[in-house]
């Protein structure tokens, strides 16, 4: 049976609210770390625009013991300035987290994970870790406590630890056994997919993104738009969501007629 993909913007936030299935992922991420606790995950954590830059908004954010930030998101698109988009994240963060007039040494370690199902720098490589060295010597690291990392579920040199891999294997649908953290995933995954409102919260979330998408309208074609509504109907179906109230949101949000919506809801 097909499951629900923790691809899936909301289902990877609802997932990682839980604090323990959070910490244990950043502990797999980052094995050379010691991570006692962590603060919980603020889902879509926003860090708000002001009349000169641009407001971001964070799939997961939480600290460590430490005050050592993490941010995780699941990035699904391979859209073109993906770097740049770390790059601006991170300065986000640094202004979140340094208050007006506090010393520049105050501010704490961060980390920026991007999940991709996809291979962001065609090398085969499962993490790419990125840190700010010296370009005359490799050896001598800038210090400023940034790091990115892009996980690629298309990894296919033997870079990380199993237990890493076999995440990575689940969030790209493949099939992985005999992984316990995997399956407390599925587990929690199920059980939410049971939750009446959270149920009804997916299917808000999901048709509210379909409809200001900016990959959608840039790319101004409704066949993007048509394949997007039936993956999620698919999705809402393995959550036994009522096909009529499925036809109701679809209908409300997109504007179509009975008989275009009748077609999409018939879509398996």
């Amino acid at each position: 049976m097909e499951e629900i993909s923790i691809q899936e913007d909301f289902v990877f936030g609802s997932v990682m609210s839980n604090k323990h299935l959070c910490q244990h992922l950043i502990q797999i991420i980052l094995p050379e770390l010691r991570i006692e606790r962590i603060e919980f995950p603020t889902l879509q954590k926003a860090v708000q625009e002001n009349t000169i830059s641009r407001g971001v908004r964070f799939d997961v954010y939480t600290k460590d013991q430490d005050g050592v930030v993490y941010e995780i998101d699941m990035q699904v698109r391979h859209t073109r300035g993906l770097p740049q988009r770390v790059r601006y994240y991170q300065g986000r963060i640094d202004g979140d987290m340094l208050r007006h007039g506090q010393p520049y040494a105050k501010l704490r370690q961060s980390y920026v994970i991007f999940i991709c199902p996809f291979d962001p720098y065609d090398k085969g490589l499962h993490k790419y870790e990125f840190r700010n060295y010296c370009s005359q010597d490799k050896a001598l690291a800038m210090g400023d406590g940034r790091t990115a990392i892009f996980l690629n579920t298309k990894g296919t040199v033997n870079d990380v630890d199993q237990d890493l891999c076999n995440f990575l294997e689940y969030v790209d649908n493949k099939n992985v056994k005999d992984d316990h953290y995997v399956d407390e995933l599925r587990d929690y995954i199920n059980v939410l997919s049971k939750d009446t409102e959270w149920r009804k919260e997916y299917m808000d979330n999901k048709t509210h993104m379909m409809f200001h998408d900016e990959d959608i309208r840039a790319e101004g074609r409704m066949e993007g738009q048509t394949m997007t509504i039936k993956k999620t109907v698919t999705m809402l179906k393995l959550m036994d969501v009522p096909d009529a109230e499925i036809a109701q949101k679809i209908q409300q949000t997109f504007g179509l007629s009975d008989r275009e919506t009748a077609d999409l809801i018939s879509t398996r």
